[in-house]
C-alpha cells in the first residue's frame, strides 16, 4: 500500500502544471522547462503593446525559450478568417501563407532575441519579421518553441522581456491587426 501511494505521489509531483515563477516541468526525472512568468504574459496585434515579464531567478544561460498558449486570438487583418494563436492563419499573400508566424521575443530595448534570422522570410514580409517554425501551426499550436543550443544568451536577475506581434513590433501594416493573446514563459537554462 505505501509503495503504491508514494508511486502515485510521485507520479503527481512530476506532473504537477507550474503556477510560479521558477517551478519546474519535468520529463523522466530530468529538468526540461522552467516557468519564468507568475501571471500570463499578454500581448496585442497594434498600438505598441507587447508583453512584458521581468525574470526574478539568478541569472542564466537559456538555449531555449517556449511560449505556451493560454488563451485569445490575433490576427494580420480584419477578417475572422485568419485568427490564429501565433500569427495570422492562411493569409492569402504567398509570403505570409508560408511563413505564417509573428511572435517576436526582445529585451526591453526591442532587440530581437527570438527567432533566429534563418527562420525570417525573406522578401515583401522580411520588414513584418514574419517566419516559419517547422511543425508550428500559427493556429492550432499550443506551444510555440525557439531553439539556439549553438549560441545561447544569458538572462540575467531581474532582465525583462518582451513579447510581440512582428508587425507592431516594427509599425509594419499594423492598422488593420486585431487581437490579444496570453501566453506562459518557459526556458530551458543550461546553468
Amino acid at each position: 500500500m505505501f509503495i503504491v501511494l508514494f508511486s502515485f505521489f510521485a507520479t503527481f509531483l512530476v506532473f504537477t502544471p507550474c503556477l510560479s515563477q521558477g517551478q519546474v516541468t519535468k520529463s523522466g526525472g530530468n529538468q526540461v522547462w522552467k516557468q519564468i512568468n507568475l501571471l500570463p504574459v499578454c500581448f496585442e496585434g497594434r498600438g505598441d503593446k507587447p508583453g512584458e515579464l521581468t525574470y526574478l531567478l539568478d541569472g542564466t544561460m537559456v538555449g531555449a525559450m517556449k511560449l505556451v498558449y493560454k488563451s485569445g486570438s490575433i490576427r494580420c487583418a480584419h477578417s475572422e478568417a485568419y485568427k490564429s494563436r501565433w500569427g495570422c492563419y492562411h493569409f492569402s499573400h504567398p509570403s505570409i501563407y508560408k511563413h505564417p508566424l509573428n511572435i517576436i521575443v526582445t529585451d526591453v530595448a526591442k532587440n530581437k532575441v527570438y527567432p533566429l534570422d534563418k527562420h525570417i522570410a525573406p522578401g515583401w514580409s522580411k520588414p513584418g519579421l514574419w517566419y516559419y517554425l517547422p511543425f508550428t501551426d500559427s493556429l492550432h499550436s499550443n506551444e510555440l518553441v525557439f531553439t539556439n543550443y549553438l549560441d545561447p544568451f544569458y538572462l540575467p536577475q531581474y532582465g525583462r522581456l518582451q513579447i510581440w506581434y512582428g508587425e507592431d513590433l516594427k509599425n509594419w501594416y499594423d492598422s488593420d491587426n486585431v487581437g490579444r493573446v496570453c501566453v506562459d514563459v518557459f526556458i530551458h537554462g543550461l546553468s
